[in-house]
């Protein structure tokens, strides 16, 4: 029988990118989410639009994340299943929850949406429910608390060649966005009959799951995967995504970086394939950082951790199967071209291919020197947090 769900596949992240998953910024952005437009420039919600231009004109199907929870809600199960694990997250007493979850599913779609990605007031609730929540500290009045970063997907969900990973955060975080996804990939009819699996959950509300950040994930070869154990990635949620990408025989082997001790936030910030080749990395952070491999057992299961016999760099290269990396190390310059390559951050259409933003034009000369193409450039200076790239704001459904 032929397979009617979109594919979901991504065997690494230098592939031709098919297929992505992006959400533009709210109108009225909250603050902090996204950076506001001044003098004239253009707003976040124009570049964004840019963004999905530049990928739909280099041939990537674009999905919007706002759309397709849309498309699930239309599902009376879907909005009980969503609901029922948002509103606990805000309100303590049983009884108000579930009367507040039956008025809030009568609503209309894109209001029911629209609440759980922008958020809703107390005030917005229907006399008789607009107190603070029992028992719950609701700051700045918000029953259902604005998400933060929805604009970039990448951390909240990642897949890897037939599965979905969902950003999990630290137990005492809220997983609002994390059930937002669940909900997606779970009741949204363009993942019907897709057949991928979820690791480490399909509930973005169980706690009990140790947490896991997209950012921290790479995949630069076919069968080769990359983790980093940072503030939002634990060693344990490496440890069972490295057991069902074995178990799955999606990967052969896994490298565990260290970052928490020198001074890097997330993997995608000192290491990034841009080619099957090329590697844009800051060797000073992946000198000092300890670095572990996992293989596969006999069984499928986790062999064993064992520390690099060699620097990460090598082992990675015999992994891969290349001669030897082309290195693009942020360390070699210094400047304006160091700034640039530091924030750069792009969107990697296919091996050696890239979309990036033109405030790092600093380092375009440096990529095409190495063989980098810079197939677009525009700006993203009201649409990026801290200045970096747009990779954060794509996350890939297919690239092979």
């Amino acid at each position: 029988m032929a397979v009617t769900g979109t594919r979901i596949s991504v065997s690494n992240d230098v592939g031709v990118l098919r297929d992505v998953l992006v959400q533009r910024p709210f109108c009225g952005p909250v603050t902090g989410s996204v950076a506001v437009a001044k003098n004239g420039a253009a707003s976040p919600v124009q570049q964004h639009a840019r963004l999905v231009q530049e990928l739909e004109a280099a041939g990537v199907t674009v999905r919007h994340f706002d759309a397709l929870l849309c498309s699930a809600l239309a599902f009376a199960d879907a909005r009980d299943w969503i609901l029922e694990r948002r509103i606990g997250e805000c309100e303590d007493d049983r009884r108000r929850a579930s009367e507040i979850t039956s008025w809030l599913s009568e609503q209309p779609v894109e209001t029911i949406a629209r609440y759980l990605m922008e958020g809703m007031q107390i005030s917005e609730l229907p006399s008789g429910f607009d107190l603070p929540a029992y028992g719950v500290f609701n700051p700045g009045g918000w029953f259902l608390p604005p998400l933060d970063d929805v604009i970039q997907p990448r951390g909240h969900v990642r897949f890897l060649d037939g599965g979905a990973v969902i950003g999990l955060p630290e137990p005492a975080a809220s997983h609002a966005a994390a059930i937002n996804v669940s909900t997606v990939l779970n009741f949204a009819p363009l993942f019907d009959q897709s057949r991928f699996e979820f690791w480490l959950t399909s509930d973005g509300a169980d706690r009990s799951f140790p947490p896991i950040d997209g950012h921290d994930i790479a995949m630069p070869g076919a069968m080769v995967c990359v983790g980093a154990i940072t503030g939002a990635t634990s060693v344990q949620a490496l440890s069972r995504l490295a057991a069902s990408l074995f178990r799955q025989r999606k990967a052969e082997t896994m490298f565990w970086i260290d970052l928490t001790g020198v001074g890097c936030g997330r993997l995608d910030d000192c290491f990034l394939p841009l080619s099957r080749e090329c590697l844009l990395v800051d060797m000073e952070i992946l000198t000092l950082a300890p670095v572990c491999m996992v293989r596969a057992g006999r069984h499928d299961a986790v062999l064993g951790v064992e520390p690099c016999g060699s620097a990460f760099i090598d082992e990675l290269s015999k992994a891969v199967g290349v001669a030897g990396f082309c290195l693009i190390d942020v360390n070699c310059y210094s400047g304006a071209a160091r700034k640039a390559l530091a924030g750069l951050s792009p969107v990697v259409l296919s091996p050696g291919r890239i979309l990036a933003f033109e405030e790092h034009n600093a380092a375009f000369a440096l990529l095409e020197q190495n063989g980098i193409e810079v197939v677009s450039a525009f700006t993203g200076s009201a649409l990026s947090r801290n200045g970096r790239g747009p990779r954060g704001f794509v996350t890939a459904l297919r690239a092979d």
